[in-house]
């Protein structure tokens, strides 16, 4: 069985996100705000494990960023599961790190994405420069998945390396996420679209 093939409706309405975007140093930063308005503790995608070298510990980076084109040429940019190019596709993925956020509790958080900004997901390399085209938004779309603590089909467990952060685990399909999503819109803001087989869809995210 496919462990990304998502089984399940999304959770929907817990987690609210306010974002207020802009551009630094060369990069767009979002500093965003996450508020768990539902009953029960919630799991928040925070980060992504980065391989070590010479056998050091793996890390977590919270500054991997998704970004997805869609149809509509507006441009989803956060931390959410993507979609996976099937030669890329693992039986069991690793999946983003979470932090867990109980009812009425926030968290702050900054996320920081070089400009120019190019179509990206931690599980497929980046292409060379040819096989991308420039594309003008027609918005934005900020996002950040999230399940519940006690999503049915999900295991969570404390990340070793990380304090803070949890590492999940589907027990089988993985259960549909929910999203917390703010749109943006954009004045000659462009993105580099790929031209390869870049997968666009967002499986575990019906709300995207």
């Amino acid at each position: 069985m496919n462990a990304l093939r998502p089984g399940g409706d999304a959770p929907t309405g817990w987690l609210r996100v306010a974002c207020r975007p802009g551009k630094a140093d060369g990069h767009l930063v979002f500093p965003y705000e996450l508020t768990n308005d539902g009953p029960n503790p919630v799991l928040v995608m925070d980060a992504w494990r980065r391989a070590a070298e010479d056998d050091a510990a793996p890390t977590a980076d919270p500054q991997l960023a998704q970004v997805v084109l869609r149809e509509d040429e507006v441009a989803v940019v956060g931390k959410y599961v993507p979609a996976l190019a099937d030669a890329a596709r693992p039986m069991v993925p690793h999946l983003p790190l979470c932090a867990v956020l109980k009812p009425g509790e926030a968290m702050t958080r900054e996320l920081r994405v070089r400009l120019p900004l190019a179509e990206q997901t931690p599980y497929v390399g980046e292409a060379l420069l040819s096989r991308y085209e420039q594309v003008e938004l027609r918005g934005l779309l900020f996002a950040i998945g999230w399940w519940p603590l006690a999503q049915k089909g999900l295991a969570a467990a404390e990340w070793p390396f990380a304090p803070g952060l949890h590492a999940v685990t589907p027990l089988a399909r993985l259960p549909a996420a929910g999203t917390a999503q703010q749109h943006f819109p954009t004045t000659r803001l462009h993105i580099l679209k790929r031209r390869d087989a870049f997968p666009r869809s967002f499986p575990a995210h019906p709300e995207l």
